[in-house]
């Protein structure tokens, strides 16, 4: 017998997320994420100020745990469609457990007037989106999704329709470098004393944050699905980073002295969680801690530029990739992953291609009428 019920107290929430660690512990790409920071996330997230959200948790006759997921509504994305989202997906090899789960997170937000469901998000599509379809074989990068080949076929086969495509591109050091060593010099000619750079530090970060969210609020305006990231989910994002927070590869572009692009990367702490169990107990946080000067992959979370800036600097996002690479190299790091771009956002990704980028984790987000 299945058994699917809300999540009400500390204990409960504990149990959805052990979830995760359990029903995935057999699989060996899988980086279990710092237990602290997915409680803080879950219970005190700046999303919930602008959110209606439920957890559930399904369970067997024993109460063992089978699957997991979050029904959420952001009204800052229902003032657009009456669309509500699912996410925190994680379920046995069971289609009937799947089902379960989908019932009751369509219940809840057919109950507040929606009339499409769309996810995997953790929260939105500014935390962790889409379910990996392409790409198993090697762990995640920090603040990305990773499940077994199963969760596809439990998603499609309880009538979800593939909505859009997310691209995670590999970036070798020593490609881009070859490919586009010359024209980067060409434009760091052309750009002369125009471009200047401004580091992202933990000294400044307070304000920052704010300038971060003025660019990418305006870059990515127009972009399928988005949502504006307010102060205080981006003061969550910024506190989840300091840990790792490297200054040489976080940075503002300026343009007389104006905010014109942001490009933000972080060391992938993944590295050093792999073979942990979410830092559980103090020696392990330790551990970890220790370990992060040994980090060589990074991921470039955020590359955009203002609209005002785009006619007249075609290239500043060419420009940011390559000052990125050249303080890469400079601080040890070997390789990067950039994610996540639309895979029909034709500009940004032929500038990666042009870069010596590859596509090589696929994930989908999936969307069903209510």
């Amino acid at each position: 017998m299945i058994k699917v019920r809300e999540v009400k107290s500390i204990r409960d929430l504990i149990k959805f997320i052990n979830a995760e660690y359990e029903l995935k512990k057999d699989d060996k790409n899988f980086v279990p994420p710092l237990f602290i920071e997915r409680f803080i996330t879950l219970k005190w997230s700046a999303f919930l100020k602008h959110a209606k959200t439920k957890f559930f948790i399904a369970e067997d006759e024993k109460n063992k745990t089978l699957g997991r997921i979050s029904a959420q509504i952001d009204f800052l994305y229902t003032e657009k469609e009456k669309t509500g989202f699912f996410g925190f997906f994680e379920c046995v090899n069971s289609q009937e457990v799947a089902n379960a789960l989908f019932q009751k997170a369509e219940e809840f937000l057919r109950s507040e007037g929606m009339k499409k469901i769309r996810g995997p998000f953790s929260f939105n599509i500014n935390g962790e989106s889409g379910l990996l379809v392409d790409g198993f074989g090697t762990p995640p990068f920090v603040m990305m999704p990773h499940n077994p080949p199963y969760y596809a076929e439990l998603i499609e086969n309880y009538g979800f329709k593939k909505a859009k495509d997310l691209f995670a591109w590999e970036i070798n050091r020593e490609d881009v470098e070859k490919k586009t060593s010359s024209l980067l010099k060409l434009i760091w000619k052309e750009s002369g004393d125009r471009i200047k750079v401004k580091e992202i530090t933990k000294k400044t970060l307070k304000e920052d944050i704010k300038i971060a969210i003025d660019i990418f609020n305006d870059a990515w305006s127009e972009n399928w699905g988005f949502i504006p990231i307010t102060y205080e989910e981006g003061k969550d994002i910024a506190d989840s980073l300091k840990l790792v927070l490297d200054s040489k590869i976080a940075f503002f572009t300026l343009i007389e002295d104006e905010p014109a692009g942001v490009c933000i990367a972080v060391p992938n702490i993944n590295e050093v969680l792999k073979n942990t169990k979410g830092g559980k107990n103090p020696l392990e946080l330790i551990k970890v801690l220790l370990n992060l000067k040994k980090i060589k992959s990074i991921r470039l979370l955020i590359l955009g530029v203002k609209k005002k800036f785009r006619k007249d600097y075609p290239y500043l996002p060419l420009f940011m990739v390559g000052e990125l690479i050249k303080r890469g190299k400079e601080r040890g790091y070997e390789k990067a992953e950039l994610s996540w771009t639309l895979e029909d956002n034709e500009r940004i990704n032929k500038i990666i291609k042009i870069s010596g980028g590859k596509i090589y984790k696929v994930y989908r987000v999936y969307e069903k009428e209510l």
